[in-house]
């Protein structure tokens, strides 16, 4: 199974996406409040409002308060108990008295009481006092009297029903347990017949006295079974092998522990008849062939030794040898007569033997079967006396609780009962204080809510970060701040007092500068947006500024040939400019002016006219864009918006790079995205996104605001030399 491995570097990335979407979702929702923070005191005025006139538009109204209590009920398990309610039975109490049957019962009693009282509305709340059985009866009414009346009759109305309920199911509670009585009646009576029956006609208990002989005899004739099986087995061992048999014979002779050969030695019981083995004494009980096969086997041992010495002296035809060796002959045949004798023993032991298993075994069938029988009659004497002991005592135990539940249900009392009757009814003045709050809280969470529902719908971008979560992709060269009038967007001068916003192009500027372009820095550069109303024109224009006053020669070029104003911010005709240099009318060094930003050059818009993207598709725009990058170090294009016309889009691929400009809690992410989108298709190189309107107030940019700590000028002081950012 592949694993993936997560790299330091790819988990230290991927917790600070996540901080920088959390980070973006409080920034919006800051920005949210601080701008729309008047909408929440208008729900929350609403809310209030709301409340104050519910409780002036009401009619007055009369309370009146009773108090019922609960205690316990009876629990019928093995015995009869008394324990207290619980929290579903108090739930049953609060819903019966709130019930439409309990008012309708309460209204007619009190018309069958006061039949001179006119009807009124009152109505019912029940609670329950926290940690305790007591509940707070509260009726209100437009009648003091009459609310006061009703409060008493439901009361009673509702005790008087707590009771027919009460007779009700005692009665069905008796009910059913005496037909459970008769019914344990019926099965203990059929149980003691059955078993009276059972003993009439088998006299177990008078046979066996209580036990099953025939199974204890069965044991002991199964136990003599297993004995002779064994002895058989031995034999059969000993008769296949007479000298092993005899050999261990022999060790046991000489270590002093004797170990019957066959049960003829031990046990005449299984000897055969005809048959008779005389055991010497002083040899454990062993038969006199046995006997012989060891003392000759003995002879033989010692025969075979003296033969050896015997040889190592002589030869074998010397009458010693010759005498030994014959000797050894005669000695082998009684060995061999003696082992034949042992075997007939053995073979005759055998079937003495299986004679005694056969009788065994034909008694042992009959014990069985016997045993069986009277051991099948003991177990259902005992079944059915169990069975009549267990009817008898069910009997005995229905029968008493039977006398309790009587016992009971002759003393009891409800276990719900009336603690303090309904009092004088009494003006019901209101709280002004609660409903005031709930009616603030519920206007600010009603706003909040709206707010939030609105905020969904709502895909402008409100701070760096949350550009940064919807488009992660694109590199942000930099930020340029809102500036508090609109007076303040002039354009940039040298020592300009607008530190925050001075700064902010000189970001821009260096992120242009030392970005690492994969290749050949740009030098011609266009600047676009979505849609219009963006600030384009006046970043470009101040971009363009910076990058004259770092040194470099620059030449701004308005390329908006439908509603183009960079002219106007530099106070210079806008014809001739571009549009007329791409017709042909004239040359377009012809129509650049001079500004009064030392070392950049103004190329204005032109006359307006018709099928702009055709002639910015043409090889004449070729032609001024290469000769143009020649002679500037950089040349700066202000165009249309990509959304707005096919020029942006037409003329982009031609340049260098392409600058997006943003403007944030203004443009749409979606039109944002896809301006991108359109662009990409068009193989633009885009170099970077400024957003612009930036707030200054978020965290985020606090970094900017030292810039006026920085360039706080001296009085009297002379400013420094901007640098010489110039291209070679």
């Amino acid at each position: 199974m592949e694993q993936t491995l997560n790299l330091p570097g790819q988990v230290q990335s991927s917790t600070l996406s996540r901080i920088h979407e959390a980070s973006a979702k409080f920034q919006r929702y800051k920005i949210l409040l601080r701008r729309r923070w008047w909408f929440l005191l208008l729900t929350a005025s609403i809310g209030v409002c709301v409340q104050a006139l519910r409780i002036t538009g009401r009619p007055q109204e009369f309370r009146s308060l009773a108090k019922l209590v609960a205690g316990g009920q009876m629990v019928f398990n093995d015995n009869v108990t008394w324990r207290e309610q619980q929290a579903d039975f108090y739930g049953t109490i609060i819903e019966t008295v709130e019930s439409a049957e309990m008012k309708r019962r309460a209204l007619e009693r009190v018309r069958a009481l006061n039949p001179d009282m006119k009807d009124s509305d009152v109505e019912i709340r029940v609670a329950q006092t926290k940690g305790s059985a007591i509940f707070n009866i509260l009726a209100t009414g437009s009648e003091p009297k009459y609310t006061k009346v009703f409060l008493d009759s439901l009361l009673d109305e509702f005790i008087a029903f707590r009771q027919a309920i009460r007779e009700q199911a005692q009665g069905k509670v008796l009910q059913q347990f005496v037909q459970e009585v008769v019914s344990k009646q019926k099965v203990m009576e059929e149980s003691m017949e059955r078993l009276a029956k059972f003993r009439t006609a088998n006299n177990i208990i008078t046979i066996t006295n209580g036990n099953n002989a025939a199974a204890t005899f069965l044991n002991n004739l199964q136990a003599q079974r297993e004995n002779q099986r064994t002895t058989y087995e031995e034999l059969k061992l000993a008769l296949a092998n007479v000298d092993a048999a005899m050999e261990a014979r022999e060790r046991s002779l000489n270590a002093g522990t004797v170990a019957p050969l066959t049960p003829s030695k031990t046990n005449e019981s299984v000897q055969p008849s005809g048959v008779k083995s005389e055991a010497a004494p002083g040899n454990y009980g062993m038969t006199m062939a046995e006997q012989d096969y060891l003392r000759t086997k003995s002879k033989i041992n010692e025969l075979k030794i003296k033969l050896d010495s015997l040889l190592i002296q002589f030869k074998e035809q010397h009458p010693l040898v010759q005498d030994i060796t014959e000797e050894l002959g005669t000695q082998k045949a009684m060995l061999d007569s003696n082992a034949n004798q042992i075997q007939q023993e053995m073979r005759s032991q055998m079937g003495d033997i299986q004679r005694r298993m056969q009788v065994l075994e034909a008694q042992i069938g009959e014990k069985q079967r016997e045993a069986l029988d009277l051991g099948g009659k003991i177990a259902e004497d005992e079944k059915l006396g169990k069975a009549a002991e267990t009817a008898k005592m069910a009997y005995e135990k229905l029968f008493e609780k039977v006398e309790q539940i009587q016992s009971v249900f002759n003393s009891q009392a409800d276990y719900v009962a009336i603690q303090e009757r309904a009092t004088p009814a009494s003006e019901n003045v209101e709280d002004w204080v609660m409903p005031i709050v709930m009616g603030l809280i519920a206007g600010v969470g009603a706003g909040i809510v709206i707010l939030l529902l609105f905020d969904r719908l709502d895909d402008r971008m409100n701070s760096f970060s949350e550009f940064q979560a919807l488009f992660p992709n694109e590199a942000v060269l930099g930020q340029v701040p809102e500036q508090r009038n609109r007076s303040d967007v002039a354009l940039l001068r040298p020592n300009d007092d607008r530190h925050l916003y001075a700064e902010a192009f000189r970001n821009v500027r260096s992120s242009i500068l030392f970005k690492n372009w994969q290749g050949k820095p740009p030098k011609t550069i266009l600047i676009t947006s979505a849609v219009p109303n963006e600030g384009k024109t006046t970043i470009t224009s101040n971009l363009a500024v910076t990058m004259a006053l770092a040194g470099a020669r620059v030449l701004l070029a308005d390329c908006d040939l439908r509603r183009g104003g960079v002219s106007e911010l530099f106070k210079l005709p806008s014809s001739p400019g571009l549009s007329e240099a791409l017709r042909g009318k004239l040359h377009w060094r012809d129509a650049v002016q001079e500004t009064s930003t030392r070392n950049l050059d103004l190329l204005a818009r032109g006359d307006v006219f018709d099928q702009t993207s055709e002639m910015l598709l043409s090889k004449t725009a070729e032609e001024m864009l290469r000769e143009m990058s020649e002679e500037y170090d950089y040349v700066i294009f202000d165009s249309a918006p990509v959304l707005v016309a096919d020029d942006t889009a037409s003329f982009a691929p031609k340049l260098d790079s392409i600058l997006f400009v943003v403007r944030m809690s203004s443009t749409m992410a979606r039109l944002s995205g896809k301006a991108l989108d359109l662009l990409y298709e068009r193989q633009v190189n885009i170099g970077g996104v400024i957003l612009n309107r930036s707030s200054s107030n978020l965290k985020e940019y606090t970094y900017y605001n030292y810039a006026s700590y920085y360039y706080a000028p001296v009085k009297g002081a002379v400013a420094p030399p901007e640098p010489n950012v110039a291209k070679s």
